[in-house]
C-alpha cells in the first residue's frame, strides 16, 4: 500500500495533569506515505473527531501523491485539500519524511539548518496532586536547562502557590504555562505576582477564545512583566498576525499548525514580527517529535519532551540528555520503528 492510516494508541507511564484535564493515554493517528512516516496528534482538547481524521487521509490520492521521484513536495503541499490540522500534520511529516529519504539526506540539511544550534527542551511537570507528587517529579531532574510548570488548578491562589513550592525545591530556570485557564481579570492579577519568581516566560494563560482580550492583557500589564506565549491562541499564521503586539511569541506546534510546511511559515511570520518562537508538542511519539525538532535551530524555545511521558514508544528517533536533544543519523526525520526483542 502507498498510503496507510491508522491510530496510535500511546500510554503514559503516570496520569498527566493540564488545565484541559487528566490523561492516561493519548490516541493519535500514524501515516505511511511511500517511504515516510508521519504523526498526528489529537489532544481531547481540540475537538478533532479521529474519524474524520481518519476519512481526509484516505480521501487523498496516493498516486498524485508520489507521481514524481523526488516528489515536489512544496506544490503537493499547497494544494493538500481543506482538513483537521492533525490529519494534514500527518500527511506532511509523511510527505516530508518520504521526500528526504529519496534524497537520501535528513530533513535538517535539506532546510540548510545546524542541529547543533538547537536550545535545550524544557522539562514539562505535570499539575501535582499534592506535595510529595511534585518532589518526587523533581527528585530525578538533576540541574535541568528549564523546567515548564503546568498551571491551571482552578484556583489562581493555588497556582500561585505552586510556583512558589517549585521555587523552594529548585533554582532551574522555570517557565509557567496556564492553558488559558486564567480570566483575564485573575491574569492581569496573577502575571505581576508570578514575575517575582522571574518566569523564563508565561504560556497561554487566557482562553483561547478569547483573542483580542490578549492586546487588553498588554495594556493592564505594567512594564517589565516576562514574555507572554500564545499556545492555543495560535494555530495559524493568521493568528500569528493578530497577536503581534499583545502576545511576545507563539508556541508553534506541529498538529496544531498542520506540519511541518505550516509551522515554518509561522516562525518565519513571528520572527517577521519581531516575536519569539516556542517549538512545542502534544503527547506523541518519536515520529512527531523528532520530526519537529529539525525545525529546532529556528527556535528561541524548545518544549520537544512529548515522548518522555510515554510507558512505551514504539519507535527510534530523537534522543535527551538532560534537555539537549540529538536528531538520529538517517535519512528524512529519522524516527523508525523500534525492533521488537
Amino acid at each position: 500500500m502507498k498510503l496507510t492510516v491508522q491510530t496510535l494508541t500511546l500510554r503514559l507511564h503516570t496520569p498527566f495533569r493540564i488545565a484541559h484535564g487528566t490523561s492516561t493515554e493519548r490516541q493519535n493517528v500514524l501515516v505511511r506515505l511511500g517511504e515516510g512516516l508521519g504523526e498526528g496528534a489529537l489532544p481531547p482538547y481540540y475537538g478533532h473527531a479521529l474519524r474524520e481524521v481518519v476519512a481526509y487521509v484516505q480521501g487523498l490520492d496516493a498516486d498524485a501523491l508520489l507521481a514524481t521521484d523526488p516528489p515536489p513536495l512544496t506544490h503537493l503541499l499547497d494544494d493538500l485539500p481543506p482538513g483537521p490540522a492533525p490529519a494534514r500534520a500527518a500527511v506532511d511529516i509523511a510527505l516530508h519524511d518520504h521526500w528526504a529519504r529519496r534524497l537520501g539526506q535528513p530533513l535538517y540539511r535539506l532546510w540548510g539548518l545546524d542541529p547543533h544550534r538547537m536550545p535545550p527542551s524544557a522539562r514539562t511537570l505535570g499539575i501535582p496532586e499534592h506535595p510529595a507528587e511534585l518532589q518526587r517529579t523533581l527528585a530525578p531532574l538533576t540541574d535541568p536547562p528549564l523546567l515548564k510548570l503546568k498551571l491551571g488548578t482552578g484556583d489562581p491562589a493555588r497556582d500561585l502557590a505552586l510556583v512558589r513550592r517549585v521555587r523552594a525545591e529548585t533554582t532551574a530556570p522555570l517557565c509557567v504555562d496556564a492553558n488559558g485557564a486564567w480570566s483575564l481579570r485573575e491574569a492581569a492579577a496573577l502575571i505581576p505576582k508570578l514575575a517575582e519568581h522571574e518566569p523564563v516566560f508565561i504560556e497561554q494563560p487566557i482562553p483561547a477564545e478569547e483573542a483580542d482580550a490578549w492586546h487588553l492583557l498588554r495594556r493592564l500589564l505594567p512594564r517589565g512583566m516576562p514574555p507572554l506565549i500564545a499556545d492555543e491562541s495560535a494555530r495559524t499564521a493568521d493568528d500569528v498576525i493578530l497577536l503581534a503586539g499583545a502576545a511576545d511569541g507563539v508556541n508553534v506546534k506541529l498538529s496544531k499548525a498542520g506540519g511541518l510546511a505550516e509551522a515554518r511559515r509561522m516562525i518565519t511570520l513571528a520572527r517577521a514580527l519581531d516575536m519569539k518562537v516556542l517549538l512545542g508538542c502534544m503527547i506523541e511519539s518519536s515520529v512527531g517529535l523528532t520530526a519537529a525538532a529539525h525545525l529546532a535551530p529556528l527556535a528561541d524555545f524548545l518544549d520537544l519532551d512529548g515522548t518522555l511521558f510515554l510507558a512505551d514508544d514504539p519507535f527510534d528517533g530523537l534522543t535527551f540528555d538532560n534537555g539537549r536533544i540529538t536528531l538520529p543519523d538517517r535519512p528524512g526525520h529519522g524516527a523508525i520503528p523500534r525492533r521488537s526483542s
